[in-house]
């Protein structure tokens, strides 16, 4: 019997996610790409005060957060759930 070897899902590169977000329309900024990066690696749903607590290293406060979710979901890159946590 052989073996099946499982291959883990690579992650997209930088030059990938940058090509992604030019492909919608928006700009390839270092703000937006550090937020696509965190919902990769993501396991479950983030909330935007999640995503602001992980991302304050990077020096991004809410409201960049907040825009950079806003534009990534306009463009489709993104879908907003609504858990009734609030």
């Amino acid at each position: 019997m052989r073996s099946v070897r499982r291959t883990k899902r690579q992650e997209p590169t930088l030059d990938e996610l940058k090509l992604t977000l030019r492909n919608t329309g928006l700009r390839s900024t270092a703000p937006r790409l550090a937020v696509l990066r965190q919902l990769l690696h993501a396991k479950t749903p983030v909330s935007h005060g999640e995503l602001v607590d992980e991302l304050a290293h990077h020096g991004m406060d809410r409201a960049t957060v907040y825009r950079d979710l806003l534009d990534l979901t306009d463009v489709g890159l993104l879908a907003r759930n609504d858990l009734g946590d609030h």
